[in-house]
């Protein structure tokens, strides 16, 4: 198992937009893969990972899972971002990975 830490967090300021790409290496069910993001889709992924109480692997091996077949990896985690804040904006507080990944 993984630890939370394994992926370092770098702290935006809010609202930032810095359009860098920074690699990290993960693992999606079981193998080591990259993930070019922007540091605030990094840091938005470690608070859904705190929140839900998984790893970031966890919650990259859960988006994973539906990902659609012609989307690459980094456009479905995206859009998952985009999709877990709309839903907390309109009021859903649940833990919403653990019904997805049956927990």
């Amino acid at each position: 198992m993984m630890c939370r830490n394994d992926v370092p967090v770098y702290e935006p300021h809010d609202l930032e937009v810095d359009g860098q790409l920074i690699s990290h290496n993960v693992w999606v069910d079981g193998h080591r893969t990259s993930v070019r993001l922007e540091a605030v889709m990094w840091q938005a992924l470690h608070e859904i990972a705190d929140r839900e109480m998984l790893t970031i692997h966890q919650v990259i091996t859960i988006v994973s899972r539906r990902q659609h077949q012609n989307a690459s990896l980094t456009a479905t985690i995206r859009a998952f971002l985009v999709a877990y804040f709309r839903a907390l904006s309109k009021g859903n507080r649940s833990l919403m990975l653990r019904e997805v990944a049956g927990g």
